[in-house]
């Protein structure tokens, strides 16, 4: 569904985010109590992202090994998100262990809905806390000085492209490293080299990019944002925290004009593609490259989600590093899924013990290499598992997959904070917009930008009313260097 923000008026607009700001502050619909889980059992909550399957499959062996029954529930996001948010006002012991989006965590650890698990890793000599990638645990788990969470899938974002296609018309592959010379003007014009060609009978398209709103194009539009240096705010993640917003600026209009190029080369109903829909419809076979996830490094295997059927692309595609802006250092989006535990569980030590579990090096191996659905898992967190013999025998990709993470900051690209649904969804709807209208990206930027500062005043985030914490990759790192040392 698409939405025209040019005619739609300032009032509307902001009961709308209002309406995401309710779930953002956990004011929402309450869910009844559920029965308190028996003494041997743990209970996970979970999104059925393709780590689901993957750890679904190892269960078994956990159960076996433990002697404690899991009893493991799978939503959709928004239903996943509106459950654990009632169940927290509601102050039930809704799950032992829940999946959580990276941009949850600020607000569930603000409100303590989940614990710390700063004491559980200290105490925990096996848990091996330094092969975590810290551009992960620094975008993803930590906040304020405290891990809440640990990463059971990671994701950066990469370039995927036919190789068969750009062999066909001589087209110079894009590198598998980082380059000066491999820039987003130069990712244009490969793909401009591709218009109007067809081939094995199928008329093709360059690229295909997501149009859906508020999520999913707000997810692949500020991979391009931040690689041109644009922020949200005026001082978030530094010191002190400002959350003026600052949408306006040179980066922010030079993105939306690329996004707008990148939409016009790609198949017209990608308006409405949501996550998923671009990802499998490259897997069809008509699209020459695109960028999205690194998921859809092993799930483009597949034709649909999760099929286990093999798409016409299975062994015809490649892997390759994302584009960068002239002049500036690349920053990748990273995001994914890490599990935590509610302050409401009564077993909170056997929800640590999974989560070790089912972070730990050797079930994420088992998890990479478990044959069914083609192998659909890859979303390492751990370094270590980059550099095993046997998972690279599977995902030959890692190296170009590792070397994204490496110069990943989620904080950045989307930063994390209490309140995050509600700007995310102004700035989609506005997004979203700008594919298929004419207005200039300036002035819809600086009407989003102005909703963002009612919305983020309306929530008391400007001026901002809690203390500022220094929150640095280097102090990520000196944290994980002192729990690993506990």
């Amino acid at each position: 569904m698409t939405f025209d923000i040019g005619n739609m008026s300032r009032r509307n607009m902001l009961k709308s985010a209002s309406a995401a700001a309710l779930l953002a502050s956990g004011v929402g619909a309450l869910v009844a109590p559920r029965r308190a889980a028996a003494a041997d059992t743990v209970r996970v909550l979970s999104v059925e992202d393709p780590f689901f399957f993957a750890m679904k499959a190892m269960i078994p062996e956990y159960e076996k090994e433990t002697g404690i029954k899991v009893e493991l529930e799978s939503l959709s996001y928004d239903a996943l998100q509106t459950r654990l948010v009632s169940a927290f006002v509601a102050k039930t012991s809704d799950a032992d262990v829940i999946a959580v989006d990276q941009m949850w965590l600020g607000q569930y650890l603000d409100n303590g809905w989940i614990i710390s698990l700063n004491d559980f890793i200290a105490k925990d000599s096996d848990i091996d806390l330094s092969d975590f990638i810290p551009e992960v645990l620094y975008s993803s788990n930590m906040w304020r000085g405290q891990i809440g969470t640990l990463p059971v899938a990671a994701y950066a974002q990469g370039v995927m492209y036919r190789e068969d296609i750009f062999d066909e018309f001589g087209i110079a592959v894009p590198p598998a490293e980082s380059s000066e010379d491999w820039t987003w003007s130069k990712y244009l014009e490969t793909l401009k080299a591709l218009e109007g060609k067809s081939y094995g009978g199928n008329s093709l398209f360059p690229t295909v990019v997501c149009g859906s709103q508020p999520s999913p194009i707000t997810h692949m539009f500020t991979q391009l944002s931040v690689s041109h240096g644009a922020n949200w705010f005026k001082s978030f993640p530094g010191d002190p925290w400002d959350f003026s917003p600052e949408l306006t600026g040179p980066a922010w209009i030079r993105s939306v004009e690329i996004y707008r190029q990148l939409y016009k080369l790609s198949p017209p109903e990608a308006i409405n593609y949501v996550w998923f829909d671009a990802g499998t419809r490259f897997a069809k076979g008509d699209i020459g490259m695109f960028y999205w996830w690194t998921p859809y490094f092993y799930l483009v295997k597949n034709s649909g989600y999760m099929t286990g059927k093999k798409s016409d692309v299975m062994d015809k595609y490649a892997t390759a590093a994302l584009p960068k802006a002239e002049g500036l250092p690349q920053t990748v989006s990273l995001g994914g899924y890490s599990l935590g535990v509610p302050s409401s569980s009564e077993r909170q030590e056997a929800g640590f013990a999974f989560i070790k579990w089912a972070t730990s090096k050797a079930t994420q191996k088992k998890m990479a290499l478990w044959p069914d659905l083609n192998y659909q898992f890859s979303d390492f967190a751990r370094a270590s598992l980059y550099e095993d013999a046997e998972v690279k025998a599977v995902y030959p990709y890692l190296d170009v997959q590792y070397a994204m993470m490496k110069q990943g900051n989620g904080k950045i690209t989307r930063p994390p904070v209490p309140g995050y649904t509600a700007v995310e969804s102004v700035l989609g709807l506005t997004l979203n917009q700008l594919l298929t209208g004419s207005e200039d990206p300036k002035t819809a930027l600086e009407r989003t930008n102005g909703l963002f500062e009612s919305i983020l005043k309306g929530n008391l985030m400007i001026p901002y009313q809690k203390e500022s914490f220094t929150d640095t990759l280097d102090g990520a790192k000196t944290l994980i260097s002192t729990l690993s040392k506990a």
